[in-house]
């Protein structure tokens, strides 16, 4: 028999750790980062063996690894979409963090490969 003064049991019994979320989110873009690496490493290869030019199989991996800021974009956009609907708050989150932290990175590399005029 239960108290009618007692607080009424949450619908779900263990609430999950925002922190803990927004950690799966990041690691969830890192995986996605490595796929677009294999994918933009392989498109390289591919490339190298129908034998366009001396070194234009460097292309793809010069473009791949200096546009990586927007490349990100085809893929982090529908992902926080997706998970926003499935109501994944935290997770997106931590999708958002970690592009932006991405972001940065390569941008930063990006001025001190170029320059900036």
């Amino acid at each position: 028999m239960t108290n009618p003064t007692d607080a009424p049991p949450p619908n779900d019994p263990t609430p999950p750790n925002e922190t803990l979320e927004i950690v799966k989110g990041m690691l969830l873009l890192l995986g996605c980062h490595v796929v677009a690496g294999v994918l933009i490493f392989l498109l390289g290869l591919v490339v190298a063996v129908v034998g366009i030019g001396n070194y234009f199989f460097v292309y793809p991996w010069v473009i791949g690894a200096a546009g990586f800021l927007f490349w990100q974009l085809i893929y982090v956009i529908p992902l926080v979409i997706t998970l926003r609907r499935r109501r994944l708050i935290a997770r997106s989150k931590g999708v958002i963090i970690a592009a932006v932290l991405t972001a940065l990175v390569n941008g930063a590399c990006f001025v001190s490969m170029f320059g900036v005029g």
